[in-house]
């Protein structure tokens, strides 16, 4: 089903509510009653500046010394996709693009939960008591409510269109409340790997992995994904060798890779190859391995989102993975060990939460950002 057709369903053959239309007259009338507004328009078509669809918002207007600004009023469940489009195209226009709903539900619909996303842990309602306080103050109000730590909302704050950051990117929103929430994710997920790699580096022991200080790193990344578990007695089963020790030596790899890409040398976890292409020394004599090779698929898309994706175009890698990948079936992203990896390194692995970096400008030069 096409968007318009969908969004026209939920209205009986129309493209919008009543209410709908009625709450972007109240808004366009109650932006009217600032001086500074210039150029409001309700459902109007603004044209592309380059080329492209255009866009129909809601409510469009101008506030001198401020800035240009789209309302798009959202009563009914927003497709992901149209979320993302708006986002864009006003972001391309140099338009803030602040969403509007008229309440929150629980739970949340996952639209709700994009435009969540969007605006950095920041939800706008406008209920009717708004819209008598904005009437009693003569510009518009509405409701900011910011995400708990723990899930849900704060209290909310009232607040105008002078409240809101308008300069940091394509996001609109009061108080950032995803940044250091991701980076304390990202980081939660991989500190007791951190701590075991810094406090045994190096290591001669035949076989590291095994000491005591990486049980507690294993036992975090068991309780992150609980299907481990089974995974290690299915390995031992059909390897004869600890699951445990060699899911530490793939992190290892991975934790080589990451290191080895924050801009100094080469820093490897699991091997005595040394110089200025060690990394690839030892990518390339792990994947010679039974063990290591239906992880092929894995490792080149980690290197591929990583600082060090270059390796790739290296002939005597390239043709490692390709070597690999012929021998022995691969992992899928539904292994346990694939969702391990993950969790681990979401900011290269995990999508949705990378893309979140991106936007925010937080992710990290080694995951191929531009943050420190």
């Amino acid at each position: 089903m096409r968007p318009d057709d969908a969004r026209a369903s939920q209205y009986q053959g129309q493209q919008e509510s009543a209410l709908h239309r009625w709450l972007c007259n109240q808004v366009a009338e109650l932006v009217g009653a600032d001086p500074r507004a210039r150029d409001i328009c309700v459902d109007t078509y603004r044209r592309p500046t380059i080329e492209g669809r255009g866009r129909w918002p809601d409510v469009y207007f101008e506030i001198e010394g401020l800035a240009r600004f789209a309302i798009e009023i959202q009563l009914s469940k927003p497709f992901a996709p149209e979320v993302v489009a708006r986002q864009l195209f006003y972001d391309r226009e140099g338009i803030s693009l602040v969403w509007l709903f008229r309440s929150l539900s629980d739970p949340m619909p996952q639209g709700f939960r994009d435009v969540l996303t969007l605006q950095r842990g920041n939800a706008f309602t406008i209920g009717d008591d708004v819209l008598r306080a904005s009437r009693a103050k003569g510009q518009l109000l509405f409701d900011c409510h910011l995400e708990a730590p723990r899930g849900g909302f704060l209290k909310p704050k009232r607040i105008s269109l002078d409240d809101l950051t308008l300069e940091a990117g394509r996001s609109v929103f009061l108080t950032d409340r995803r940044t250091e929430a991701l980076r304390d994710y990202c980081k939660a997920g991989r500190i007791k790997w951190a701590n075991a790699f810094r406090t045994a580096p190096g290591t001669t022991s035949k076989n590291p992995f095994s000491e005591p200080i990486y049980h507690s790193a294993w036992d975090s990344a068991r309780m992150y994904v609980p299907a481990l578990s089974a995974w290690k007695q299915r390995y031992w089963q059909t390897n004869g060798g600890s699951g445990g020790g060699f899911f530490c030596e793939l992190i290892a790899v991975l934790f080589s890779i990451a290191h080895s890409g924050t801009g100094g040398s080469d820093r490897l976890y699991l091997t005595r190859f040394q110089g200025s292409e060690a990394l690839l020394q030892m990518l390339n004599a792990k994947l010679a391995g039974r063990f290591i090779m239906p992880y092929a698929t894995l490792i080149e898309t980690f290197l591929t989102a990583s600082a060090r994706a270059e390796l790739l175009s290296r002939e005597s890698l390239a043709t490692a993975v390709r070597q690999a990948k012929l021998a022995l079936p691969q992992i899928g992203a539904d292994d346990p060990t694939w969702l391990a990896a993950v969790r681990i390194f979401p900011e290269i692995l995990d999508g949705v939460r990378r893309q979140e970096m991106i936007d925010v400008k937080a992710l990290p030069f080694w995951a191929g950002g531009t943050a420190a």
